[in-house]
């Protein structure tokens, strides 16, 4: 198997959020010319099976990216998969098409060889905006452990941060600008950003919270707005009181609405409505099946991924161990790019991770 060949390919099937066909499609023929019989599921995520009974071990990670931005402010087209002196080049590369290809690298690997068990397989849909394709196949999966491919340069994850959405909406009285002497909710939300500043500057009580968008309803310059909000992006750490946080915002903000905000999302078949509020998850340091993966790749210790994943979801079922290619810190940037050499690693570790948990 050409891992870089196919990465590329997988590269150049854009595949945004709730657009994975094309990266699917890929996916399914791959696997169908490596001798598997790959199928979706009614949310379109793509699984295959290796091996026969026995404990199982899952290998998963999302097929969707993030847009590619400017796209000329990337040193090569996002969605062309170059190679170049031993890199390849575009969006999904580091987060997270390189893994995934690893993952296939894996199971081309363990094809033939004797295992004392089974490893599944599975790529999902829409991982970077709430994770509906995990959720759903999280809830008829019962393996012995998920390894979740989400980049760390090549090294054990142990979990990762919760992240939330927590919105703010300021009201004022809309009128017009030349003439209206009312209340603007712009001023409002002005003195709640101040008063939040100095608490927020750095981690607080297990927390980050930074102002991330201001918006107003109507949007035009020559009306005072009837509505002012600002969208604070919230990062927390396991054991966090979010409920406690909200408390404090509402009792800060006054009279304005804080909370947060709940999105309906569909792929296939399924459709769920998910709260943006996205748990953290950590596995404990001691776990035996975290010793046995550090042991089997011969690696000390195991740290966190900074940003959300698809842990949670997973994690309610079974210990998940995250590893994979890539640079965390090139991911969703227009310096998007995978060094083949750790992408061949990747391929060689999964397989070695896939034999050290079944035993």
């Amino acid at each position: 198997m050409d891992l870089a060949q196919t990465l590329s390919k997988l590269i150049q099937a854009a595949s945004p959020s709730s657009s994975e066909g094309p990266a699917a499609g890929v996916l399914l023929e791959v696997l169908e010319a490596l001798g598997f019989s790959p199928r979706l599921d009614e949310a379109g995520n793509v699984e295959t099976v290796l091996g026969g009974d026995g404990p199982e071990v899952v290998l998963t990670g999302h097929m969707d990216i993030v847009p590619p931005g400017d796209e000329a402010a990337w040193p090569h087209p996002p969605f062309s998969g170059y190679v170049e002196n031993g890199v390849i080049w575009g969006r999904g590369a580091v987060d997270m098409k390189g893994p995934l290809v690893g993952m296939i690298g894996a199971l081309h690997r363990l094809k033939g060889q004797h295992l004392a068990g089974r490893v599944r397989f599975l790529a999902t849909v829409q991982g970077e905006v709430g994770g509906l394709g995990a959720r759903h196949a999280a809830k008829r999966l019962s393996p012995q452990v998920f390894i979740l491919g989400e980049p760390s340069r090549n090294r054990v994850v142990r979990g990762n941060r919760g992240r939330g959405e927590i919105w703010a909406d300021f009201t004022g009285d809309q009128g017009h600008a030349a003439i209206t002497d009312g209340n603007n909710a712009i001023y409002a939300l002005g003195r709640f950003l101040n008063a939040l500043e100095p608490l927020w500057e750095e981690d607080h009580d297990g927390f980050r919270l930074n102002p991330t968008v201001v918006e107003c309803f109507p949007a035009t310059s020559n009306v005072l707005p009837g509505v002012a909000r600002v969208i604070l992006d919230l990062r927390f750490q396991p054991g966090a009181d979010t409920d406690k946080l909200l408390r404090d915002l509402r009792e800060l903000a006054g009279d304005a609405s804080v909370y947060v905000p709940e999105k309906v999302w569909a792929s296939g078949t399924v459709s769920m409505a998910i709260p943006m509020m996205y748990p953290p998850y950590h596995l404990e340091v001691g776990h035996p099946l975290l010793r046995r993966a550090l042991e089997a790749l011969g690696q000390r210790e195991a740290g966190c991924w900074p940003f959300t994943t698809d842990a949670p979801y997973f994690g309610g079922q079974a210990p998940v161990i995250g590893y994979g290619s890539g640079d965390p810190a090139l991911a969703h940037t227009t310096h998007e790019h995978l060094r083949l050499a750790d992408l061949e690693q990747s391929a060689e570790d999964y397989a070695t991770l896939v034999r050290a948990l079944l035993n």
